[in-house]
């Protein structure tokens, strides 16, 4: 039977929905990973994954690869589950319903992990998958985060990464410039700045070696990630 990608994309989109982002320390989850910081700051996500009853199998391994290809460090990560040992291995992960969104979920939370980890250069960063026994969907995600802002936009981020990958999409080369922008911003831009960045435009552009459109482009995108408001600080694209 064919599958109808149009439907398929769309229920992707659907099925791996962010129900809440909250910031503190959570210390009742301190016991339930060792690498947990004492006193340390957490970013908890709360996610619902489905899988479309037409998806017969997922192919973790591609995603994996993919993703290797914009977060190169994520082969470093150790995982209680050894989930990255079998996707390293290309073995084939379990085909049941509670399996796959389990790994849906525990492989968003690796790459929130890298995603803040390389763009705040974290030395170490640590995190929790856990599901609900009812709803068995519905899973708490609790990492380490050292940055509020950072680790709600690579919330949000790996969450569309994730979508896209589960459609057997590519990595388009925004994708790249968008973990680079944001690198750039959290190392470069003073917060107090980032309420003013339509002044600072041409010099990030600049900087990075790219057009101001195509940067405003990617700043209009970072809206989407929940990183800036671009009505209140970004240039009109029709003035470019």
């Amino acid at each position: 039977m064919r599958e109808n990608l149009g439907q398929t994309a769309f229920l992707w989109k659907k099925f791996v929905e962010i129900k809440e982002i909250c910031y503190g320390e959570f210390p009742e989850v301190l016991g339930l990973n060792k690498r947990f910081k004492p006193g340390g700051r957490k970013i908890k996500v709360v996610l619902d994954v489905f899988v479309p009853k037409n998806k017969k199998r997922v192919d973790f391994s591609s995603i994996y690869r993919k993703l290797l290809k914009l977060l190169p460090s994520l082969e470093r990560h150790k995982c209680g589950e050894n989930l990255f040992d079998d996707l390293k291995n290309h073995k084939e992960i379990s085909s049941e319903r509670t399996e796959k969104i389990t790994h849906i979920a525990h492989l968003v939370e690796h790459v929130i992990i890298d995603l803040q980890s390389n763009i705040t250069q974290m030395d170490s960063c640590s995190g929790i998958t856990c599901g609900y026994k009812n709803p068995e969907h519905r899973f708490d995600l609790f990492i380490e985060c050292r940055d509020e802002d950072v680790g709600r936009f690579s919330t949000f981020f790996a969450v569309d990464l994730v979508k896209r990958l589960l459609f057997s999409k590519n990595l388009a080369k925004k994708h790249f410039r968008m973990v680079e922008l944001v690198k750039y911003l959290h190392q470069n831009i003073p917060l107090h700045q980032k309420g003013e960045l339509n002044n600072l435009e041409s010099k990030i552009a600049s900087d990075l070696g790219w057009t101001k459109r195509s940067l405003v482009l990617l700043f209009k995108e970072l809206e989407n990630f929940r990183l800036l408001d671009s009505r209140k600080t970004l240039t009109n694209l029709g003035t470019l």
